[in-house]
């Protein structure tokens, strides 16, 4: 992130550590309401958002999915795919995890019901995660840079079903010009004010 901007008098760390807060707290996101868990710089094959944040689905089938997926979980879930099968090799090398933490946390994702270990001892995302059992967030904070923003939110977009910009009040104007980049794949944009972070 980066230092101190005169213009806003604090950092995207300061603004970052009170949208955590936010994230965890008991009534959660306006307009969104809570998450079940949520996960802060997780390194991801397409670049590292700010926070990933996982929300089970009440409508789906939750009860085989306990609250915790581990840190490592939604970098493992972002690398596999529905079908094309990706091996434990591959999975090491993408992340940026020691191998016994991958193959642990792979484990817990099987036991889960979220990955699926094929034949051929190489791993694809279950049926339950496909159909969105649980539904990653990506939120990327900027105090400027609204083209980083948008690029950085774009790669999220390829492990994640919500990418949203998270930018202080005033600054979303820097975003018009990106509107139909943002439009076509579907980045959101929100303003987090730093002086009500606190309120309840």
């Amino acid at each position: 992130m980066s230092s101190r901007s005169r213009a806003f008098g604090y950092t995207e760390e300061q603004m970052a550590d009170a949208f955590l807060v936010k994230l965890k707290s008991r009534k959660g996101l306006p307009g969104l309401g809570r998450f079940n868990e949520v996960f802060r710089d997780v390194g991801c094959l397409q670049g590292t958002p700010d926070f990933i944040a996982v929300r089970k689905n009440r409508n789906r089938r939750i009860d085989q999915l306990d609250k915790d997926i581990g840190h490592v979980g939604p970098t493992i879930l972002s690398l596999l795919k529905p079908k094309a099968a990706r091996t434990l090799d591959y999975l090491i090398s993408h992340c940026e995890y020691s191998r016994k933490s991958v193959v642990t946390h792979l484990n817990n994702l099987i036991k889960k019901g979220l990955v699926t270990k094929t034949k051929s001892n190489s791993f694809v995302q279950s049926v339950d995660f496909v159909n969105q059992a649980i539904e990653l967030w990506a939120f990327e904070l900027k105090l400027n840079n609204p083209k980083r923003a948008v690029f950085q939110a774009q790669q999220a977009k390829s492990y994640s079903e919500h990418s949203i910009i998270v930018v202080p009040p005033g600054q979303e104007k820097n975003y018009h010009r990106f509107a139909q980049t943002m439009e076509r794949w579907g980045i959101g944009l929100a303003t987090f004010d730093l002086c009500f972070a606190n309120e309840s």
